[in-house]
């Protein structure tokens, strides 16, 4: 969005929430990939204004609406004494809805809360536990809210053969040409068939429930003075699913010694004490409200998203980058081949795995 489109929107949205781009100050917030996201200062509040992405979410009202469901547990479970982090409140706009309509697109506004930040990536394994903590609070809290009321933001998001179908068909496209450099690596996804049929044959009996789906450490908000986290944000792909997926994302994210596009795969390895840390924190924050089976799915998941993620970023890169943000050609190709040897790295680390999440 350029400066003058982006103003002309904010002179219109902001007048939906008492305020204007004359008397207020108006920057960007984060560094998210898919929503236009701002942080408002005017005389009378503070808040985060955000418009929905609504390529990505073809549905803008379902996120919004979903968010409003789960911000309304939350809260009766906090005031019960159940669940110790903040909701992250939308507000209402003039119109008494949360959602504001302005030239199609859809714009909502967020609370905000001063005297907190936020951090990029797990540096400790006190901070592994911080974060498997306050996920698993969020999820635990949820595990009694009816998941089926909640909208599927984005059908079969987490569906692995649904991505291996999609993988199929750019590899018959092949349309920008790019399948004869990436053979070996496309024919790794496909001889994965044992791993495929174990993670078909777990999601039929999983327990579905309430899931973030997007567990990386910056989507918690951390208070200035205690160092702990106080809220989950980014609420925008929650949606039913297994738990498996929301610790296999943690994992995904802060298990790697290198980040997600690191090229050096020579020097890749597990950081197995995040690991741990994560599995302990994770399984404890459910307090018994955890299946045995959900408890073993969790070595599943780990390996799972790295995975997904590979063969999405692959899928992408043959199609000719049209989903993800890429910073060079080659960029999601990069991304595959490390996703895709870190679940290596986990999948023949697997029996290791398995003992600390026993233990």
């Amino acid at each position: 969005m350029n400066n003058l489109v982006e103003n002309n929107a904010l002179s219109e949205v902001l007048p939906f929430y008492h305020c204007s781009i004359k008397n207020s100050k108006v920057s960007a917030l984060g560094n998210g990939l898919i929503n236009q996201t701002y942080l408002v200062k005017s005389i009378e509040q503070s808040f985060v204004l955000q418009q929905i992405n609504h390529h990505v979410f073809k549905e803008p009202t379902q996120v919004i609406n979903n968010a409003e469901l789960i911000n309304k547990h939350l809260q009766a479970k906090k005031e019960n004494g159940q669940y110790s982090l903040e909701p992250m409140w939308q507000l209402t706009a003039k119109h008494n809805s949360p959602a504001v309509i302005v030239n199609d697109s859809y714009w909502r506004a967020i609370q905000f809360i001063p005297n907190c930040y936020t951090v990029e990536a797990v540096a400790t394994t006190e901070q592994a536990h911080q974060v498997a903590a306050a996920f698993g609070q969020f999820t635990s809290a949820l595990s009694d809210f009816p998941a089926n009321q909640l909208a599927e933001i984005i059908p079969d998001f987490h569906h692995l053969d649904s991505r291996i179908a999609q993988l199929k068909t750019v590899v018959a496209k092949d349309p920008m040409n790019r399948l004869s450099g990436c053979q070996n690596l496309v024919n790794f996804c496909f001889e994965q068939v044992n791993f495929i049929k174990k993670v078909a044959e777990l999601v039929a009996v999983l327990p579905v429930q309430v899931t973030h789906n997007d567990t990386k450490i910056n989507n918690l908000l951390f208070n200035s003075e205690s160092k702990k986290p106080i809220a989950v944000i980014d609420l925008d792909t929650c949606m039913p699913g297994f738990i498996m997926h929301d610790f296999g994302d943690m994992v995904r994210t802060c298990c790697s010694t290198l980040p997600e596009d690191g090229v050096a795969l020579e020097d890749m390895q597990i950081r197995m004490d995040i690991f741990e840390a994560l599995a302990e924190s994770y399984i404890n924050s459910f307090a018994g409200n955890i299946t045995q089976l959900e408890r073993e799915s969790l070595i599943i998941g780990a390996q799972l998203l790295p995975f997904m993620i590979g063969i999405r970023f692959l899928t992408d890169y043959i199609d000719g980058d049209h989903y993800f943000h890429t910073q060079h050609a080659t960029h999601n190709i990069e991304r595959a081949k490390n996703q895709l040897h870190f679940f290596h790295l986990l999948h023949h680390s697997e029996d290791e795995l398995t003992r600390i999440i026993t233990r």
